[in-house]
């Protein structure tokens, strides 16, 4: 699983173990069922999104002050908009189903020192003019269970396409399977880029050892102790990039007729 255990990270579990609907997914931090009063001055919900600073599958202090929301554009009790909450009204799909349509910008002195003290400022904001029309309108629904991101290629979590805002282009390369024809050089640096991306599968095809020369044709900077192993360079390449994602098959043999 490349998911975020919730539980791993203190400012998370501390917005389940107090009733948040807390939600990791592709690289975002969702609070679902944020009350909110719209245009009409009638409470609705919405949900909350932030993008994640991680080490090692652990949040570390955001990156940014700004977080996005999924709901209408947010208003006080007697419905008058909240415009200085409003950074910008570009959308980003989070998933499929879920994209947000505004972002906000509440920044105090210092920033946020975690995803805690962000998420639940800008929730404060927010619920308070809900409770004014409604003081049972609640964002603590206190969910069954962990909601964590979904079975993936990566073996951690990525979270450069969210702060990208590519998470959509990401996704359409989802259910794809390529192979990579030659990995002397060329065929390295591509498959240094696509492990990257959410392809199903990557498949390496190259018979040959790899020798000196190709350390100075590939990424990466092999040591004079790997040189004299002769791994072949699938081998050598599957082993490296199967650090950070899975499904990488390598092939040492050329294609030709016999086997195409």
């Amino acid at each position: 699983m490349s998911a975020v255990p919730i539980s791993r990270s203190p400012d998370l579990k501390r917005l389940r173990d107090e009733g948040y609907e807390a939600e990791v997914c592709n690289g975002y931090l969702l609070i679902h069922h944020v009350p909110y009063v719209n245009a009409k001055a009638q409470v609705d919900y919405g949900t909350l999104v932030s993008t994640l600073n991680l080490a090692g599958n652990v949040t570390t202090m955001p990156e940014t002050h700004v977080a996005m929301w999924t709901g209408d554009h947010p208003c006080d009790n007697k419905g008058s908009p909240l415009t200085k909450l409003i950074a910008d009204t570009r959308s980003v799909t989070i998933r499929e189903g879920l994209a947000t349509k505004f972002s906000f910008s509440h920044k105090p002195e210092g920033g946020y020192p975690n995803y805690y003290e962000k998420m639940t400022g800008y929730i404060r904001i927010l619920e308070g003019y809900a409770h004014a029309i409604d003081r049972n309108a609640a964002s603590q629904t206190y969910p069954g269970g962990e909601i964590t991101d979904e079975e993936s290629v990566f073996r951690y979590l990525d979270n450069a396409s969210s702060r990208a805002g590519i998470v959509a282009v990401n996704e359409k390369l989802k259910d794809d399977r390529i192979a990579i024809v030659g990995l002397g050089g060329t065929g390295a640096y591509i498959l240094d880029f696509v492990t990257k991306t959410l392809v199903s599968e990557i498949h390496l095809f190259d018979k040959d050892v790899f020798l000196q020369h190709n350390a100075f044709r590939c990424p990466g900077a092999p040591s004079y102790d790997e040189l004299t192993k002769k791994p072949t360079k699938v081998g050598r390449l599957e082993e490296i990039y199967s650090k950070m994602r899975r499904r990488i098959i390598a092939h040492p043999e050329h294609i030709d007729e016999t086997n195409l």
